[in-house]
């Protein structure tokens, strides 16, 4: 075969030589069969070898896919822990809100007075001198034995009269004389001999003075006590 002048002075072309090496083209029905092929065998193979060619291969992608459940569940938590804190706050706010401070002065019912009652001379016999409806009690304390020659009879008296004397100067009325009747004020001093006892075909009642002392009621009481207890022990 002639070769070409130019051949033989500079070689073969470059254009010629691209051809010559260049590769037959594939027909499309066997491309199509090959990657037909192709896909049956990465499918038929495990999941660790088919990686994406954006898995680096190592595990981490695997790891990944496994936490991001958790990751979601991690995260509905914590706003559903937020919504709560949110609805117990919302729901206290009405029961703490200061109530404004009021300097509202309580209202006082003006207060009617009655006329006054002008005091009589019977008003103060009520209050100082009116007697109870009976003897007082009193604590008699130790007694004595005290006898009582003129009437055959025997009693027993509190200590607290003191030292005790007595006469029955018209027989029936016994008028005792102590340090504790002696003790009535001035202002009653009748009262110092107006206690004793009153000899009657029942018994023996107690002799007392008719008022009440006004002032020494409380003494008037305790003497009242004690000569009623005396009375009711003389056999």
């Amino acid at each position: 075969m002639n070769r070409d002048p130019f051949e033989e002075l500079f070689g073969a072309s470059s254009k010629n030589d691209a051809h010559e090496s260049a590769p037959a083209p594939v027909p499309a029905r066997e491309r199509l069969a090959y990657e037909q092929a192709e896909r049956v065998r990465t499918s038929q193979l495990p999941a660790s070898k088919r990686t994406s060619p954006a898995d680096p291969g190592d595990g981490s992608g695997d790891r990944a896919a496994r936490a991001k459940p958790w990751i979601v569940v991690g995260i509905v938590a914590v706003l559903a822990l937020i919504a709560s804190i949110m609805i117990l706050n919302l729901a206290r706010g009405p029961q703490e809100t200061p109530q404004p401070a009021t300097d509202a002065t309580p209202t006082q019912t003006p207060k009617t007075t009655s006329p006054a009652k002008p005091k009589t001379t019977n008003d103060d016999d009520d209050t100082s001198t009116s007697q109870p409806s009976g003897p007082p009690t009193v604590d008699v304390g130790p007694t004595y034995d005290m006898a009582i020659g003129p009437w055959n009879a025997t009693s027993q008296i509190s200590q607290r009269f003191g030292p005790v004397n007595f006469n029955i100067p018209d027989g029936v009325n016994l008028v005792l004389t102590s340090d504790l009747l002696s003790s009535f004020p001035d202002s009653c001093a009748a009262m110092r001999e107006g206690w004793g006892a009153t000899k009657t075909d029942a018994g023996y009642v107690v002799r007392k003075p008719a008022t009440r002392c006004a002032a020494a009621p409380e003494l008037y009481d305790e003497v009242w006590g004690l000569t009623d207890a005396w009375v009711r022990t003389i056999r």
